[in-house]
């Protein structure tokens, strides 16, 4: 039975699980990666890993929502560049989006049949959860976007699934060609920024 932690204990133990699911997910990935290599690096028995988290996937979900809140608030923070015309303003907060899952440690041995490994490995409430979460970042998205000059015309629902296909288009980069990737990302994105920005001047 594993030992009973007190609350500074657990606060610890939880961000330096945190840390090292990052480095140890970006180093192997998350398939390789086992619960005994988590519990290593952090010092821990196998049995006081489950009092945090259910499975290594729920580790990584967790790890990934919290990249989430990161990028989401930086693309918000982009939206009121007024300095840069409208249109182009909206092209980049989309275009780093996209381009911030590719950059981050976390990702670096994630692929396309990982996103479905990860997915068949959380439960349906965790899945609905985030849908969600990113409808309603979508709806605060439109919010932002509007008070900063920026008519977007869709509705939440059509901008979730503009934002999840130029994200998800990273797990495709081999297949799209990694030495045009950035150039294609960058199309989109601007074709996606007219798009919402219909009827308004560049």
């Amino acid at each position: 039975m594993p030992k009973a932690f007190s609350d500074e204990e657990k606060a610890h133990i939880h961000a330096n699980l945190l840390v090292q699911g990052r480095r140890l997910f970006g180093l192997h990935g998350l398939r390789k990666t086992n619960v005994e290599d988590l519990t290593r690096a952090v010092g821990i028995s196998k049995g006081a890993f489950y009092l945090f988290y259910d499975s290594k996937e729920s580790l990584f979900f967790d790890i990934l929502e919290r990249f989430e809140a990161e990028y989401q608030a930086q693309m918000l923070a982009g939206l009121t560049e007024q300095a840069i015309p409208a249109r182009d303003r909206l092209a980049n907060v989309l275009r780093q989006a996209a381009t911030l899952w590719r950059s981050h440690p976390l990702f670096a041995q994630f692929g396309s049949d990982d996103m479905a490994y990860l997915t068949r490995k959380l439960s349906p409430a965790q899945i609905e959860a985030n849908q969600n979460s990113d409808v309603a970042f979508a709806a605060q998205f439109i919010t932002t976007a509007r008070a900063a000059g920026l008519p977007i015309s869709a509705d939440a629902q059509l901008l979730t699934g503009l934002l999840r296909a130029l994200v998800l288009l990273n797990l495709h980069e081999d297949e799209i060609g990694t030495a045009m990737f950035d150039a294609v990302m960058a199309v989109l994105a601007e074709q996606i920024a007219a798009y919402l920005l219909k009827g308004t001047t560049p």
